[in-house]
């Protein structure tokens, strides 16, 4: 990773999410909220449809932050 930060190449299975582009790398938006989803999975989060709006605009942020979120959610589930 390069000084600012880009957002590590990350697969996915098209069967997850079929609107998304496969044949490449997945966009850092994307990207983020695949990672995002993953976290509050693992922190033992309902993403309720009501949050869908909130992880999509913290998905369009800089890897930076969006890695800071994920800390704090696996500190989060490590609470538990």
């Amino acid at each position: 990773m390069t000084l600012e930060h880009p957002t590590p190449p990350l697969p996915i299975s098209s069967l997850l999410r079929p609107q998304m582009r496969m044949e490449g790398d997945l966009p850092a938006t994307q990207a983020h909220q695949v990672m995002l989803h993953c976290a509050l999975d693992a922190a033992c989060v309902t993403v309720r449809s009501t949050d869908v709006n909130a992880v999509t605009r913290i998905s369009e942020l800089d890897y930076q932050t969006v890695a800071t979120v994920i800390r704090w959610l696996r500190i989060l589930g490590a609470g538990r």
